[in-house]
């Protein structure tokens, strides 16, 4: 599965500011975005998707691999599920 809006979800840690984008008319030219959410493009989009995305899987009870990081397993009864996390890609089987 592609998640293909992925990195839109994740919450900056830090603040981050970006100037204005070409064609967005304001009548002060010094004016700066405040960021609130994460951008393709940044350095920490990846890191804050796997954040919350890992934190909402624990959650839903699956739990963390030793063997590698971005695995993740879910047991309940007979029910076995493995989830692999490749940045914005999932393998569920």
């Amino acid at each position: 599965m592609d998640v293909n809006i992925a990195f839109l979800h994740g919450d900056p840690e830090e603040e981050v500011y970006m100037t204005l984008p070409l064609g967005f008319c304001t009548v002060d030219s010094i004016k700066i975005c405040d960021l609130q959410k994460s951008l393709y493009g940044l350095k920490q989009a990846p890191r804050q998707l796997f954040v919350k995305l890992s934190s909402k899987l624990l959650d839903y009870g699956f739990a963390w691999s030793y063997a590698d990081y971005s695995l993740f397993t879910y047991n309940k009864g007979d029910k076995f599920m493995p989830l692999l996390v490749y940045v914005d890609d999932l393998v569920l089987t």
